[in-house]
């Protein structure tokens, strides 16, 4: 397909024309009013090098005023784009079974009448929403606002062994009559946070984009055994007849009563575990290396590509804060801090200014009252910050 034809003059190309059906395309992606197909058209468009600078400079004439394009290089814009449509086609793939699910429905209430209905909820799965998938594969969702009442919306029957919710938590009680391990999934989306205590008493944290598997209740005589993908606090109800172990990509660790935080994001590439009261034993998986006991206020970082366990001491509060609804940078670097506030805030940021690479940053604040306006607003106020923000993305010039 040809994006563009040339301009000549006197048997000389001295410039190029837009191809009109590339300019709407253009003009639908600044007013984001722009479908699928576009999205991959102007992705394949701007791919090569020729295009992109024929489109820098047809953006720059016509959107200086509402988007500084000299501001976001080419490697970001495809980024943008890949991420747009990405989105599009999991809301498309969500339209499509909503559609075919309301049709099925509608043919149903037709045969059975709506009082079939009437006793049954409709639950519709949504990636912003805390899951939990019980073993045999059903999903509740856990952030459901609560009724008049004040009362949970979760609906318990649908949820494995004893349990109930108590201060917006989840709480399992032990069942002595199970005899084998029944294990649930939770997810928690970016953006959110959930708190659960385990059968045995242990109280876990969960922090933005998490995933935790855990038995509905532990066994006597067998190993309290969880896993974790992302980021954790852990209050571990002591016994010392049945260990508690938390296992992820790369690492475990052994304890028996302990508080500490557990951090490990597949995309970090490590496990970071901070110890705030007791011991417990830390172990790479990777090389089968040997368990390294940590004190309180060690950080044990464990690099997968190097496949070592490195010890510091630390402030523990700097990485326990997020528990009570605080986030903490001291002389925290701008990558780490972006990378920080994009799982609590669920945003894209984008950083276009490498003088930020330089600085350190210091400051507090308050995720449960505080939006990601009022921080930015904070930086733009102390660190002379500019930025854009386009949907849910902001970008740093």
């Amino acid at each position: 397909m040809l994006f563009f034809q040339r301009v000549y003059f006197l048997g000389i190309v001295i410039g190029y024309i837009m191809d009109k059906n590339i300019e709407n395309i253009i003009s639908n992606f600044f007013r984001n009013n722009i479908s699928e197909k576009e999205l991959e058209l102007l992705l394949n468009f701007i791919l090569e090098d020729k295009n992109y600078k024929l489109f820098n400079e047809y953006v720059q004439i016509n959107f200086l005023s509402n988007f500084h394009m000299n501001q976001l290089n080419k490697a970001s814009l495809i980024n943008d784009l890949e991420s747009r449509i990405k989105k599009a086609k999991k809301e498309d793939s969500f339209r499509l079974f909503r559609k075919n699910f309301l049709r099925v429905a509608a043919v149903l209430i037709g045969i059975i009448g709506l009082a079939y209905y009437s006793n049954h909820e409709e639950i519709l799965i949504e990636s912003k929403n805390i899951i939990l998938t019980t073993s045999d594969g059903e999903k509740v969702v856990l952030d459901s606002k609560q009724n008049k009442r004040g009362e949970s919306g979760i609906n318990l029957e649908k949820l494995e062994g004893l349990v109930k919710t108590d201060a917006k938590a989840l709480v399992y009680n032990k069942d002595i009559a199970q005899q084998s391990l029944i294990k649930n999934t939770i997810k928690v989306p970016y953006g959110k946070k959930f708190k659960l205590i385990l059968s045995d008493g242990t109280i876990v944290h969960l922090n933005s984009g998490s995933s935790f598997i855990f038995p509905v209740s532990f066994i006597e005589g067998v190993d309290r055994e969880v896993y974790v993908s992302g980021e954790a606090f852990f209050d571990v109800y002591s016994d010392s007849l049945n260990s508690f172990k938390v296992h992820s990509t790369g690492s475990t660790v052994e304890v028996y009563g302990t508080k500490f935080n557990f951090k490990n994001y597949e995309e970090d590439n490590f496990s970071e575990i901070i110890l705030t009261e007791g011991s417990l034993g830390v172990k790479n998986t990777l090389d089968n290396s040997k368990v390294v006991v940590i004190k309180p206020g060690d950080k044990a970082t464990i690099n997968y590509s190097q496949g070592k366990i490195e010890l510091s001491k630390v402030n523990t509060v700097l990485y326990t804060s997020w528990v009570n609804g605080r986030i903490i940078f001291r002389n925290e670097n701008i990558n780490n801090m972006i990378t920080k506030l994009e799982r609590i805030y669920d945003v894209i940021i984008i950083n276009n200014n490498v003088e930020l690479n330089k600085m350190f940053i210091n400051a507090t604040f308050l995720t449960e009252n505080e939006s990601i306006d009022d921080v930015l607003e904070y930086l733009v106020k102390i660190y002379n910050l500019d930025y854009q923000i386009m949907n849910n993305k902001i970008i740093i010039n």
